[in-house]
């Protein structure tokens, strides 16, 4: 092999890796676009969402206070129901000790 033909090997070389190199850039470059468009996707999506989820915590909210609602009807119900049988039980109480001094 003469110099003449290893510096055209040489230059051939070159050149084919002046092309993978533009080549690789132009995939990345492709592959770049590519996951940038993805991501704007899932940010719209995501922005999509934002709505549903807002709903979903009005409507917890909602429910969070309906449920407090009922249980302060049902506190003050059984605040009620715990009034009226201790004051029977007093009044049994009472009777009882009237008619037990009177047995005497």
């Amino acid at each position: 092999m003469n110099e003449g033909e290893l510096s055209k090997r040489i230059d051939d070389l070159h050149r084919r890796f002046d092309d993978l190199r533009a080549d690789m850039g132009a995939r990345f470059t492709a592959t770049d676009k590519r996951i940038d468009d993805l991501r704007a996707d899932m940010n719209q999506r995501f922005q999509d969402l934002n709505p549903r989820f807002q709903d979903i915590s009005q409507r917890l909210q909602d429910m969070n206070q309906h449920m407090n609602l009922r249980f302060n009807d049902l506190n003050q119900k059984l605040t009620t129901f715990m009034w009226i049988v201790s004051a029977w039980f007093t009044f049994l109480t009472a009777v009882l000790a009237v008619f037990g001094f009177l047995r005497l």
